[in-house]
């Protein structure tokens, strides 16, 4: 059902001010909108106006996914709302998430000894949770069977099971599925150079670029080991490599520093989003200029991720957003 005109979990900007007060985390770029939930907003997705995001378990509620619409402020929540039922001894959650359209898609893990993962989507049109694949393995094994990755442009939202890379489509079937030689560790999904959609990271070190039809464009070798994170964007391929941001073309490069310890969380517009520590920040590849956009705390850390579209992110239990010509540095 869409949302009223300002439903009760909207919160105005004149709100903002209290709203910091309450959550313990310091916005530098303040929301145009705010969804607040009983759980911390642990996971973020945005895709055009489509904003995903993952609610953690509370006293009152399970967690869960839900989808907000930011053109709209139409939202919808996947499974129904109560208590968790039935919980693995050695944890339970939810560990990656991925949206494209009005479809999310997201990764669950229960159990004991032996852990379930299974891989779950839905719509707002289809909101019960559907399974498409499962995964049972020993509690010990600290590799995910699945990985989700960013996607632009409703291209898809693309996923690795195994040696296995799916760009699933809003309509829930496969654009493509292709078996690579080696297990895929990271993907995500861009519009890049030489028509390449998709970008996926191998236990190997390469990074395969890869078509609409599933055909490799390009590939860039790297050691094992030696990328901590991708995207694709229509300036190359971005990977965040031990001491520098590489971009990537297929005839050229160009490298970017970041701080110790930071992490590359996203990329839009030459921009590189990374935390560090409790706080966000923008990098400009054209510039180098960076400049500080979120800050959190230890009790309410701040999760984010943007697009073409805006800025979304978590901070503590409010879900937060930002259209692209709102953000303020």
């Amino acid at each position: 059902m869409r949302a009223s005109r300002r439903p009760a979990w909207l919160l105005p900007l004149g709100c903002i001010a209290a709203l910091v007060a309450a959550t313990g985390a310091l916005a530098l770029q303040a929301p145009g909108r705010t969804a607040v939930r009983a759980g911390q907003v642990h996971l973020v997705a945005l895709n055009h106006e489509w904003y995903a995001f993952a609610v953690g378990r509370s006293k009152q509620d399970c967690d869960h996914v839900e989808i907000w619409n930011t053109a709209t402020k139409g939202i919808w929540r996947f499974g129904k709302p109560g208590p968790c039922t039935n919980l693995g001894s050695t944890g339970a959650g939810i560990s990656a998430l991925g949206v494209s359209g009005n479809r999310a898609l997201w990764v669950r893990f229960n159990g004991g000894n032996l852990r379930d993962w299974q891989l779950m989507t839905a719509t707002t049109t289809q909101k019960t949770p559907k399974q498409l694949r499962f995964v049972e393995q020993d509690v010990e094994l600290t590799t995910p069977p699945f990985v989700i990755g960013d996607s632009t442009a409703g291209l898809g939202i693309p996923y690795g099971a195994g040696k296995e890379v799916v760009l699933l489509g809003v309509n829930g079937a496969a654009i493509f599925k292709r078996t690579e030689p080696a297990r895929v560790a990271a993907v995500t999904a861009g519009n890049g150079p030489a028509g390449a959609v998709v970008a996926l990271l191998l236990d190997t070190g390469e990074v395969v670029m890869l078509r609409k039809n599933g055909s490799v464009a390009w590939t860039v070798p790297y050691p094992a080991g030696s990328v901590k994170a991708i995207a694709l964007a229509p300036l190359g391929l971005v990977a965040q490599l031990p001491s520098s941001v590489e971009v990537r073309t297929p005839t050229g490069s160009k490298t970017v520093t970041l701080p110790a310890g930071a992490v590359m969380t996203d990329f839009a517009e030459g921009t590189i989003l990374y935390a560090l520590g409790n706080t966000v920040h923008f990098l400009h590849v054209p510039t180098g200029h960076d400049t500080l956009v979120l800050k959190g705390t230890a009790k309410a850390p701040v999760v984010a991720t943007m697009d073409t579209h805006g800025l979304a992110w978590g901070a503590g239990k409010t879900a937060n957003f930002a259209c692209a010509v709102c953000i303020s540095p």
